[in-house]
């Protein structure tokens, strides 16, 4: 990989990053906006690092699983916070 292109992925995750930590300390209602830069700095990293579109469809499925494995967790522990009784 080129150091041009990495340079540009991580100046834009560190703009992204820079973005969500102004919302988060000055703008907290704003959490949509927090959440598609995370969604943008995921992309980056799995598009731009990962080259998942150089790969082959089983990578590409395999990453995808991987991706779904992870919400499912999240969805499961968010579930169990919420529905725990204090």
């Amino acid at each position: 990989m080129k150091a041009g292109k990495l340079v540009l992925i991580y100046a834009g995750l560190l703009a992204l990053l820079a973005i969500s930590a102004t919302i988060a300390i000055q703008f907290p209602q704003w959490a949509m906006v927090a959440l598609i830069c995370a969604a943008g700095q995921a992309l980056l990293v799995l598009f731009g690092l990962a080259q998942l579109g150089a790969h082959s469809p089983l990578v590409r499925f395999f990453a995808l699983g991987a991706g779904f494995w992870l919400v499912f967790m999240f969805t499961l522990s968010l579930a169990d916070l919420l529905t725990r009784g204090g």
